[in-house]
């Protein structure tokens, strides 16, 4: 810390949190003791956990003490340096015996009272700066953009520039393994330094960022808070042209590429091998979007805008949102909104020139944040990619070889011959198609360290480092794509999706099977149609991505093989054990980091895994869990350890597929149907599992008696029917003429049900829990993790791991039915081992205070009865 830094800190006051927030309605106990720890946590720098359950209107809690917190501070710090500054004034020597010394002194307090006042002045410059804005878009009408000069000009011709040589667009550009471009997105020689602390609020998907824009739109610091809602190029994109590479990666590639300045010269070989000068198409050709971006910036900047709002504003301004808003958030943003990937990968991060360095970091739905680090830093690559990959490169090359220089088609070599190299490491041979046979012919699943995988599959000579780089100055996955969308019935019937004709009378056999069930598989998904998305997809493009991965020096890195009797469905994948490696710089550089979450339990993995393994402090991590708006006798959360003959419940894997265990649930939900009302929310282990007692019900007339008392629903695989079945069931319950009692919905824990949709009021009377949903102990990737965490961690960490995951989600399933203060509902577990002590230790607190064990069925249904009984005197019955 500089002596100017330090001066000012010694001017600085601790703030305290204040009663009223500015909550946009009288807050309950919770919310304040919520605001207020979170109102502490920042100013004390914490790593807190806050878990407050869905319903108690966290986010608004979030906003109100976060945003409560930064206005305090902004006042606080321009009071400081006032004050630093005076206080340097004064301490200023006149004169003394020792002139050296004095002067000394003299010369440092100027210095420091400089740094002072140039960081003051940024400030009143910055305000002022938004004032201008402000008043700009109060004053001025949108006022519709002249029509561009070259409006005639379809932005597809950006890419359709003269050219001399044919193909000419899709030739790798020129690559120089001792030349490292640099390319400089935006200006920065005038920058001003920024040194204001900003609020980084990061969620899962942009529609839970939408809402807290709009949570925010609530209260009254919408009149004087900046927030940037920063979202993806693909995402923000308006050029049509860009926008149809439709991949991620391509468009971020050509986006850089079209804001170059200056087109570049690219040498090749002509086709009788002499040296040429040649243009491309799209070379050097400029974004039109570019233009009005800082405008933009000031139209964002002076509201507070959600994704759909900025991209309607980038259309009408005919600039582009992405720019306008990076713009804005080195700039002028208080509040930066982005999603998980944004914040939590380095490069995506640093891309997006979002700082953490003091800034205050808040990750809502943090509750699957360990699993969701580990995954964004996870890339698996399968047979059918790396086959077509090295079919689409292979050909590539073919027929191009004359026109590529000579350091170009030794690196392309050296490429096509590390994807064949993890072809044949996968039981194939280079070259192959996708539906052949593997040359070992055994399901296989290992894990190896990254070094030992690189040796085993041979490609320990190559240096991935300058293979990665060769791709991306060459821009060699966009030239493949243009490539394979130019001649895509050539690179098709090339990619050898059918075996080869020696594979044997099985094969024979197979195609004339193929050929007499045409129509049948003209109606499914057929091997073909599997390789054309991949096709479209660009494998080539994951295959980087997991090599990418070889070179991170995690140490927690490891590579998990499948090998599976055809090549196409063996796959290869990069695991990242370890996510606290891979966000270090986050827990350790940011101010404050705040998990927030409805359920947080259990979290000791947050403290363990994430901030120790920082190497946090214990002083400086802070837990806070506040209780449910929602009165006690509101919940009626039971263990059932028994059915209705008395069988002990154990849906354990060795046991839940007897007869006896199918029989005895379905005689509970029958009873349980009978007498709740409205609707009840079933969560099954699996989707296999969800199946299996769907067919032993039907086939043992007990789905007939429970129809008979609701209408039952069952959760579908396809995404795009989820909100119709939803709608059907609510339909079914809000029914006054119905002769039967609600509706009953079959659902499968984590799957599309289980989190992010709520079961208010009547939607959720009741939601059951089918035995515990542990993952697979057998899966070769969480023994590996269990077996990290036990070495690293300690003793019963990998258990306890096991353990965590499996009642996560369950506190998601049971965590949607109670959504506010009015609302009622039961929760039944069924299972005797949720009656152990370790496992309710795991429950919600407000769960748990509530909890009742109950060995005997009897007893839970009286209850049952009892509940909805008084709710029903009460008054709070719909049905």
């Amino acid at each position: 810390m500089d002596d100017s830094l330090k001066y000012l800190e010694s001017c600085t006051q601790v703030l305290e949190p204040k009663d009223d927030f500015r909550f946009p309605f009288h807050p309950y106990q919770i919310q304040k003791d919520f605001m207020s720890n979170l109102y502490k946590a920042i100013e004390g720098r914490k790593l807190a956990i806050f878990e407050s359950p869905t319903g108690t209107g966290k986010t608004l809690s979030i906003i109100c003490g976060a945003l409560a917190w930064l206005k305090d501070h902004e006042e606080r710090e321009i009071h400081a340096l006032e004050k630093a500054i005076s206080q340097l004034e004064l301490n200023k020597v006149e004169s003394s015996t020792d002139w050296l010394s004095a002067q000394i002194k003299n010369v440092a307090n100027d210095n420091c009272r400089r740094e002072l006042q140039l960081r003051l002045n940024n400030i009143t410059k910055k305000s002022e700066q938004v004032k201008r804005i402000k008043e700009k878009q109060k004053i001025h009408t949108i006022r519709k953009e002249k029509p561009d000069e070259n409006k005639n000009i379809e932005e597809n011709d950006l890419f359709l520039k003269p050219v001399i040589e044919e193909d000419g667009d899709i030739i790798l550009e020129d690559f120089d393994e001792s030349y490292d471009e640099v390319l400089e997105e935006d200006d920065k020689e005038n920058e001003i330094k920024d040194e204001s602390v900003k609020i980084i609020f990061c969620s899962r998907t942009h529609s839970q960022l939408s809402q807290f824009i709009h949570e925010i739109k609530r209260t009254i610091y919408k009149e004087n808070i900046r927030v940037v809602h920063l979202a993806s190029r693909q995402m923000y994109c308006i050029n049509k042209a860009v926008q149809k590479l439709n991949i991620q990666s391509l468009i971020n590639e050509k986006c850089l590429e079209m804001q170059k300045s200056s087109s570049k010269k690219a040498t090749s070989k002509s086709d009788d091998g002499a040296d040429t000068k040649r243009r491309k198409k799209g070379e050097g050709g400029c974004c039109p979007k570019l233009k009005n971006v800082t405008k933009l910036g000031e139209r964002i900047i002076s509201d507070i805008h959600d994704v759909e709002e900025v991209l309607k504003l980038g259309e009408e301004l005919g600039s582009c949102p992405y720019y306008a808003s990076r713009q804005m958030v080195s700039d002028l943003a208080q509040v930066v909104v982005v999603p998980y990937n944004t914040l939590l990968h380095k490069s995506t991060r640093e891309a997006c020139d979002i700082k953490v360095e003091n800034n205050v970091v808040i990750i809502d739905e943090a509750h699957n944040l360990l699993e969701t680090i580990s995954h964004i830093h996870s890339t698996q690559v399968t047979g059918l990619q790396l086959t077509h990959a090295y079919s689409q490169l292979t050909q590539y090359r073919d027929k191009y070889e004359k026109r590529f220089t000579p350091f170009n088609l030794l690196h392309l070599n050296q490429l096509i011959f590390v994807i064949g190299a993890l072809i044949k490491f996968i039981g194939g041979k280079a070259g192959c198609g996708p539906n052949e046979e593997a040359s070992l012919r055994v399901l296989d699943a290992k894990i190896y360290s990254v070094a030992d995988f690189i040796m085993l599959a041979e490609i320990d000579n190559y240096n991935i480092y300058t293979l990665l780089n060769f791709c991306e100055k060459t821009k060699i996955s966009r030239k493949l794509h243009g490539y394979t969308e130019r001649y895509t019935p050539l690179v098709k019937s090339q990619n050898m999706l059918k075996p080869k004709p020696g594979a044997g009378m099985k094969a024979f056999i197979q195609d004339i099977s193929n050929k007499k069930n045409k129509k049948i598989e003209e109606q499914k998904p057929s091997p073909v149609s599997e390789a054309e998305q991949v096709i479209q997809g660009q494998p080539l493009i994951q295959i980087l991505s997991f090599l990418n991965n070889l070179t991170q020096n995690y140490a927690e890195g490891r590579v998990v093989v499948s090998r599976q009797m055809i090549i196409g469905k063996s796959y290869i994948k990069y695991l990242l054990l370890d996510p606290a490696s891979s966000v270090s710089d986050i827990i350790n550089k940011a101010r404050c980091v705040i998990l927030a979450g409805g359920t947080m339990q259990p979290v000791s993995e947050f403290k363990d895994r994430l901030f120790s393994a920082c190497g946090a402090s214990d002083d400086r991590i802070l837990e806070f869990s506040c209780g449910h708006v929602i009165p006690p006798e509101n919940i009626l959360p039971i263990v059932v350890s028994a059915g209705p003959t008395g069988k002990q419940l154990d849906f354990s894997f060795n046991n839940r597929d007897s007869a006896l265990m199918l029989n005895e649930l379905g005689r509970l939900l029958i009873n349980v149907c009978t007498v709740v009302p409205a609707g009840v929310v079933c969560f099954f282990p699996s989707y296999d599992y969800e199946s299996k007692v769907f067919e032993h019900l039907e086939k043992n007339n007990m789905l007939q008696q429970i129809s008979s008392k609701k209408k039952l629903f069952r959760e579908p695989k396809m995404s795009s029917k989820v909100d119709t079945v939803l709608a059907e069931y609510a339909k079914t319950i809000q029914s006054k003429n119905s002769p039967i009692n609600g509706a009953l919905l079959f659902s499968v824990v984590g799957g599309k049900l289980s989190e992010g949709l709520n079961f208010s009021d009547d939607l959720g009377r009741c939601v059951i829990v089918v035995g515990m949903p542990y993952p697979n102990i057998k899966s070769p990737e969480l023994q590996e993790k269990m077996f990290f965490l036990k070495e690293n961690v300690g003793p019963q960490a990998g258990r306890e791991h096991y353990e965590n995951l499996c009642m996560k989600a369950v506190n998601q399933s049971i965590g949607r039915a109670v959504r506010h203060k009015a609302d009622y509902s039961t929760m039944l577990l069924l299972d005797h081992r949720y009656g152990k002590q370790n496992i309710q230790e795991l429950l919600p607190t407000w769960i748990r205070s509530s909890l009742k064990i109950e060995p005997k069925f009897g007893p839970v249904l009286a209850n049952l009865v009892k509940f909805f009984k008084y709710h029903k005197v009460k008054g709070g019955l719909s049905s």
